[in-house]
């Protein structure tokens, strides 16, 4: 099994047990007795130590390579299922998801970065699409069923079942590496010296920063804010789920084809044409009151927004100083991704109850019209 190949099957279930994870809240908080703001904190300690993981993780994969640090994530999200199913208060669950938030906030520096590292550029948009969506199908995938499997046998006995499951896959590719030996680091040890201070005062790189920042801003809440919207133009709740559903189907497709048209086109010019288009589309969704249209543009805007991050992460590593480590590069990219994911919905929330849900739609057309500004300077000086 190549390098490659063991890095989407791992993305495959590092994304499916985060969503997994998170479909447990619902019939804990019931039965712990949690309130929201308890449930509302738990559900943000993954973004809270992905903010506190990403530079070190950076600087340690650089030192001990990628694929260790990708199969040892897979012991933390054991160990966090099973804390969670024995969990009978709440300072123990919230020491359960800390844990396994370590497996997850670990994943996708030291990933991306060696993805990007063994491909070769005139194929690394396709590539980085497909691993991405390779991540959304691994939701669909272990996520989907979960709340049925639930209320079948109960949240407990499910955490076991997915902590099994979590320690066979780390303890299959322990011994696949001890059976193929030491795998090799494909970063040059004498390279990544450099600190952090150092590598960010390349503007180019800073650019690319900041496309993150707004393009996040602009996107990785919407899916959140969905269903208040479509409740709000009077569509009931019992088929929300179609609508998601196609936000969803969205994603998986603007990964692959955006990666594709990468390959194609310059990142940056598919960058701005993505952005532009999310602008519209979301003005779109948020003034139509058609039932078709909503779908449609549900479809369309899930491929704009999550599309983004295969461009993205090529412009990262086609601008990162090469007398640097590339998994610092990919460090930096985390931090502010963290930074902003945890930003937005709160964000958005706070437009949403003092201006209106629309309003809060509004917003995120401005956020991805100011992530343009970035692009079109690094586009200029590419």
């Amino acid at each position: 099994m190549s390098t490659i190949t063991q890095i989407f099957a791992l993305h495959f279930f590092n994304d499916g047990f985060l969503a997994s994870i998170a479909l447990f809240l619902p019939f804990i908080s019931k039965d712990l007795g949690l309130s929201l703001t308890q449930v509302g904190f738990l559900g943000s300690i993954f973004s809270l130590v992905g903010i506190l993981l990403a530079l070190p993780i950076g600087t340690l994969s650089h030192r001990v390579g990628a694929m260790k640090i990708l199969v040892w994530a897979s012991l933390f999200y054991s160990l966090g299922f099973i804390l969670t199913g024995f969990s009978t208060t709440y300072l123990v669950l919230v020491a359960a998801f800390f844990i396994a938030s370590i497996g997850f906030g670990s994943f996708h520096t030291p990933a991306f970065a060696e993805v990007a590292t063994l491909t070769p550029k005139q194929k690394k948009g396709r590539v980085m699409g497909d691993f991405t969506a390779f991540g959304e199908f691994g939701r669909v995938c272990l996520s989907a069923f979960i709340p049925y499997i639930i209320v079948s046998i109960g949240w407990r006995n499910t955490s076991f079942i997915y902590a099994f499951g979590a320690a066979t896959i780390f303890i299959f590719f322990i011994f696949n590496h001890l059976k193929n030996g030491k795998p090799k680091v494909t970063v040059d040890p004498q390279l990544g010296n450099a600190s952090f201070l150092e590598i960010i005062k390349n503007p180019k790189l800073v650019l690319v920063l900041s496309i993150t920042f707004f393009d996040l801003l602009a996107s990785s809440a919407l899916f959140v804010f969905l269903p208040f919207l479509l409740i709000h133009k009077g569509i009931s709740p019992s088929v929300l789920g179609a609508f998601t559903s196609a936000f969803f189907i969205g994603n998986l497709i603007g990964k692959m084809v955006l990666g594709r048209l990468t390959d194609l086109f310059t990142n940056t010019k598919v960058f701005i044409a993505a952005e532009l288009l999310m602008a519209i589309f979301i003005l779109l969704l948020a003034y139509t009151g058609s039932i078709i249209g909503i779908i449609v543009f549900s479809i369309i805007l899930g491929s704009l927004t999550m599309g983004t991050v295969p461009i993205r992460t090529t412009m990262l590593s086609d601008h990162h100083n090469e007398k640097h480590s590339l998994s610092k590069a990919f460090a930096l990219g985390s931090l502010v991704s963290s930074i902003a994911t945890a930003t937005a919905p709160l964000v958005l929330g706070f437009i949403a109850d003092h201006f209106g849900i629309v309003n809060a739609f509004n917003a995120t057309v401005v956020f991805a019209l100011v992530a343009i500004v970035p692009a079109a300077v690094l586009l200029k000086q590419s």
